[in-house]
């Protein structure tokens, strides 16, 4: 059997990326989805923890996963790309392919400066908490209502911070990345704009590096519109190399 391990975005839960765990599960995978660090509690919670406190998460579900299955594949959705990504770096072909789904490497323009802006300023003090936005999350009313009762209404500013962190962390070091990648992204996210798909094909090593823009979603694609297009592409892309 082969493995696969899902990972939700910042405020999410398991539950958000439900869609693309049950297609995995169909597929006759063995699918672990951890509940990363700070997430599932309170937004104070989430505000005090660090990349490297979610990343260690993923590595003990991946750890666990190696043990029982044969191949480990990898998916995750903003955050949980990139927690991919860094696994992926340290794991080599240890991670035998990977779906990448609204890739969080650059933000949008203005969330960019706004994050420095408050970062290294004193406005650090006073901003601690940032109110989502859904209706920049998800273009569907049905899941957008869905992810509000699934994720933390808020977002602190610490844990954006530490985000830009690990971002830093990859960039550098995305041409070391030789997995087959497969990229999802929404046509109308406006949080990780769609260049980061042109960046990640621009800047990886790998020979495999497909890639799949949703026209009707937006950042969550897990919830959005085209959810199940996006949960059977992953599936049948991992199937490819099982």
């Amino acid at each position: 059997m082969n493995g696969c391990l899902v990972i939700h975005g910042l405020t999410g839960s398991p539950a958000t990326v439900a869609s693309l765990r049950d297609a995995l599960a169909a597929a006759g995978f063995r699918v672990a989805v951890p509940c990363l660090p700070g997430h599932g509690g309170t937004v104070s919670e989430l505000g005090c923890v660090t990349w490297r406190d979610w990343y260690g998460e993923v590595r003990n579900a991946f750890s666990q996963l190696k043990q029982e299955t044969e191949h480990v594949f990898c998916a995750g959705i903003s955050l949980g790309s990139l927690l991919c990504m860094k696994l992926a770096l340290d794991e080599g072909w240890g991670v035998r392919a990977m779906a990448l789904m609204a890739t969080a490497l650059r933000l949008s323009t203005l969330d960019s400066l706004a994050l420095k802006l408050v970062r290294y300023s004193p406005l650090r003090w006073i901003i601690r908490n940032i109110r989502k936005d859904l209706g920049r999350s998800i273009a569907d009313p049905e899941g957008r209502a869905r992810y509000s009762e699934l994720s933390l209404p808020m977002i602190p500013a610490k844990a954006v911070y530490e985000v830009a962190d690990l971002q830093r962390e990859l960039l550098p070091n995305l041409s070391r990345i030789t997995n087959p990648v497969l990229l999802l992204h929404g046509g109308c996210d406006s949080v990780a704009p769609p260049c980061n798909v042109e960046l990640m094909k621009k800047s990886i090593s790998s020979d495999v590096v497909e890639s799949i823009i949703l026209p009707r979603s937006k950042h969550v694609i897990t919830m959005d519109f085209e959810k199940d297009v996006a949960a059977r592409a992953a599936s049948d892309f991992f199937k490819r190399f099982a």
